[in-house]
């Protein structure tokens, strides 16, 4: 009796309006307990974050291969050198261990054997005036290169206090359980026209090509990370090593080689298979469901 009185009484139109601001009334009151004007940003700072600097646009006009040490900032915890560029550094929730002690111990302190084996070519610094400018590193070991000596060490500890004097140019250091598995044991026979480079690179793969007269051990400069990367020889897949406490190192024949990388992780491998059988099983479990539904309807 009472809905149909109110039902004469108040017209429907009114009443969604009433209701409508009701809502919105509730929901603003609450919502901006946790929000504010503040956590709502324009389309056009969110597709373009950050503005480049007179020093980004100067190290952007350099088209190789290189990384960036931003020392404007802390490089660990930046996100902006990393959009312009390949930085020594970035910020991450998840950093991976070995780099971050390799920045405490060694970055931190400026070594620049470790910032050259890093291919840190650029470096952006604050001037007197408190603007930032670029400054060329002409000491940068590159993308790969090989050395004439192995250091062999007992633990990670030895590893990176190693770092402390080492000539990256020319020697590397490694653990000595993986220097006992090397052909080449107690050095590295020097070939002066002996030459490798990289030419072709994208997130998940790396190519390399290589020319000595006698066999080489090669720095990458790249992280090591065996649960994902998979190294390549003329095709077939070989060992390689973490030198340098965060480096990739590898044997090189004598000869002419192509050298691969490639990101290969079995969580995405098996992922993606799992994911594959699920949808097979789906579809056949329907047509067997539509099947014998179809079968039993006939009887």
């Amino acid at each position: 009796m009472l809905w149909f009185t109110l039902k004469k009484k108040i017209k429907i139109p009114f009443a969604i309006i009433v209701i409508t601001v009701l809502i919105l009334f509730d929901l603003l009151s609450v919502n901006l307990n946790y929000v504010n004007a503040d956590d709502f940003k324009s389309s056009r700072k969110i597709e373009k974050p950050f503005v480049a600097s007179s020093a980004d646009k100067a190290i952007l006009k350099d088209t190789s291969y290189f990384r960036v040490a931003n020392f404007s900032v802390d490089p660990m915890n930046d996100g902006s050198t990393s959009y312009f560029h390949n930085s020594i550094g970035g910020y991450h929730a998840a950093k991976l261990g070995r780099y971050q002690e390799l920045f405490d111990y060694q970055i931190a302190k400026n070594n620049m054997q470790v910032l050259n084996m890093l291919n840190t070519k650029y470096f952006i610094v604050p001037d007197n005036k408190g603007n930032v400018q670029a400054q060329q590193n002409t000491e940068a070991n590159g993308n790969v290169w090989f050395v004439e000596k192995l250091i062999s060490v007992n633990n990670a500890n030895e590893e990176i206090q190693a770092l402390d004097s080492l000539n990256t140019k020319n020697t590397a250091v490694i653990l000595k359980e993986n220097f006992s598995k090397l052909k080449e044991n107690l050095f590295v026979e020097k070939d002066s026209t002996a030459t490798i480079k990289l030419i072709s690179n994208d997130v998940t793969n790396l190519k390399y090509q290589s020319s000595s007269t006698k066999a080489q051990f090669a720095v990458f400069s790249e992280i090591y990370y065996e649960d994902g990367w998979n190294a390549y020889l003329d095709g077939k897949l070989v060992p390689y090593y973490n030198v340098n406490y965060v480096l990739r190192g590898m044997e090189i024949p004598a000869g002419n080689h192509e050298i691969t990388f490639k990101f290969e992780p079995k969580v995405i491998q098996k992922g993606s298979f799992i994911s594959l059988a699920s949808y097979g099983l789906l579809i056949l479990v329907t047509f067997g469901w539509l099947f014998y539904d179809e079968k039993k309807k006939k009887k």
